[in-house]
């Protein structure tokens, strides 16, 4: 007889649960079924005004769009879809600019009279034409400063002149504190920090730099480009300067193909490149109370070239307080104004238009005077600023 205490039965191993295979397995199976469902689902994925929606075959009932009256659901139209870029719309832009000035009839000093021995003749100048303001040219088409500027970009690529301009500015302040007193600054066309920046300049699609008998051209998509202007303007601004005047924001009117420095989601076009500038630099300035006004480019608004050179005269009639335009005499320039007229929304346009002649054109009281060499007095005079 076996032993009760001892029975003879056989007991077999227990195995231990594998516990981290069954969750591994667990996972992978999760991870397979929303590999199956994810892509199974795809075909019923809806896209709706009100959504994205995932709609199962008999899942919906009663009557629905696109199901007819049995209930069967009706067949889908083949729609060919394309996406369309068109040019940025600038319909909507607000009106912001135009408004509070003043009669500016102003005698233009180029940069190379620029300091306080050469701006002494232009001052005496003044009284024979009636002027109250004077327009400096402190940065030519060659780049080259015609004053030492606090920019950084200046400093960097060695761009400034030595004129010391906040000196000159009180000194023409002492002769006169009435005198108004603007800045010309050149922007798309700089030869100087196109060669010494070549990233800034802009160039064809073979990489080569687009030179023409303007000068030598940046690229206005450029960041370093709008930064360099937006640190001069400052820097103008803080000397004591009443309005800023830009010249050439503007593109080469050229058939040759120009290639940017950016990639952009529409193709880059003249007239999108200045106009996204000209924001970039009135934004920047509109906190302070000076105006900022820009110089049409008058051969592409007389010719209908205005999209090559891409002064959009909508956009520049709402951002830029005075619209500037050299013409050879007062017939050319009633025509200049009845162009523009429209796009002036605020402000007098016998302040906001401003021709650029040798001579104050009858009936204007805003105007910029070119003064001829042979009418400049050849010794200074009265308005010396040297002392």
């Amino acid at each position: 007889m076996a032993n009760r205490r001892n029975p003879e039965v056989y007991r077999g191993r227990r195995h231990r649960l594998n516990v981290l295979g069954i969750v591994a397995g667990a996972i992978v199976v999760l991870l397979l079924l929303a590999v199956v469902l994810f892509f199974g689902l795809q075909k019923y994925i809806v896209f709706g005004s009100e959504g994205i929606s995932v709609v199962l075959p008999g899942a919906q009932t009663g009557e629905t769009e696109g199901t007819t009256d049995d209930g069967t659901r009706e067949p889908l139209e083949d729609v060919e879809a394309a996406v369309t870029i068109t040019e940025p719309d600038y319909s909507a832009l607000a009106a912001t600019a135009g408004e509070g000035l003043q009669d500016m009839t102003a005698v233009y000093v180029p940069s190379s009279s620029v300091s306080l021995s050469g701006v002494g003749s232009y001052l005496d100048v003044m009284s024979s034409y009636g002027a109250n303001a004077l327009v400096l040219d402190v940065k030519p088409v060659s780049g080259q400063l015609a004053w030492a500027s606090s920019s950084e970009i200046a400093t960097s690529y060695g761009t400034n002149g030595t004129t010391d301009l906040g000196a000159l500015v009180d000194a023409i302040r002492q002769q006169d504190p009435d005198i108004y007193l603007a800045a010309q600054l050149s922007c798309c066309l700089d030869a100087l920090l196109a060669t010494r920046s070549p990233t800034t300049a802009l160039t064809l699609n073979t990489g080569a730099a687009y030179v023409d008998t303007e000068g030598a051209w940046l690229d206005p998509y450029n960041e370093t480009v709008s930064q360099y202007i937006i640190e001069l303007c400052e820097d103008l601004i803080s000397l004591g300067f009443d309005e800023i005047i830009l010249h050439s924001l503007a593109m080469p009117i050229t058939d040759q193909p120009i290639a940017y420095s950016v990639e952009l989601s529409s193709t880059p076009s003249p007239e999108a490149a200045v106009c996204s500038l000209a924001m970039t630099i009135t934004n920047a300035l509109s906190s302070y109370d000076v105006p900022v006004s820009v110089i049409l480019d008058t051969t592409s608004l007389r010719n209908g070239l205005a999209a090559q050179s891409g002064q959009n005269l909508e956009v520049f009639g709402k951002i830029f307080d005075r619209l500037c335009s050299a013409t050879d005499s007062a017939w050319r320039s009633n025509v200049d104004l009845s162009l523009i007229d429209q796009y002036l929304e605020l402000g007098d346009a016998a302040q906001r238009y401003v021709p650029i002649m040798e001579y104050v054109p009858e009936g204007y009281s805003t105007c910029i005077v070119r003064v001829p060499e042979s009418v400049l007095p050849t010794t200074t005079g009265t308005g010396d600023t040297s002392a």
